[in-house]
This record gives C-alpha cells, sequence and structure tokens, in this order.
C-alpha cells in the first residue's frame, strides 16, 4: 500500500503521525520527505516566458497548408525525386 501527502511543513502534527501508524499498522514503512516546487513561481520564470515566446513566434512563422495539398506525396516527392540517382 502507498500513499502520498502534500501538506506545508507546518501541517505536520502527531495526529497526521497516529494516522500513518494506524494505517500501516504491523508493516516496515518508508518515509520520504522532500520539497515541492511552486508550479506558479516557475511559470514565472525568464526561462519559462522566453520559451512560451518563442513558440508563439513559430506559430506566427509557420507556413499555411492547405488541406488540399496531398503532404505524403510532398514526402515522397522529396525522398524520390524525379531524375534522381
Amino acid at each position: 500500500m502507498q500513499t502520498t501527502y502534500r501538506l506545508k511543513a507546518q501541517e505536520i502534527s502527531m495526529a497526521l503521525l497516529k494516522s500513518l501508524k494506524t494505517m500501516f499498522a504491523g508493516q516496515e514503512v518508508e518515509i520520504t520527505v522532500k520539497s515541492v516546487d511552486n508550479p506558479q513561481k516557475k511559470s514565472d520564470s525568464p526561462v519559462n516566458n522566453n520559451l512560451l515566446q518563442m513558440i508563439n513566434d513559430n506559430r506566427k512563422a509557420a507556413p499555411v497548408i492547405s488541406p488540399d495539398v496531398d503532404i505524403r506525396a510532398l514526402i515522397d516527392d522529396s525522398h524520390n525525386p524525379v531524375g534522381g540517382e
């Protein structure tokens, strides 16, 4: 059995520990504690903003392909050009 709790350090209480003891009674347990990054802070990072800007720039510069174009034929022609080797 496995369970995950996500809470602030100040919310760790004796009641939580007692709950864990009850839930896993008679079993050996492993407890891992790690700091969790705040996703709000990540999305505001300069690197993230630069990536979002790059995505937007690429969308604006991307060619518009008509739905009538046979893409498979374009790929085949590029791999097997007429008069090629």
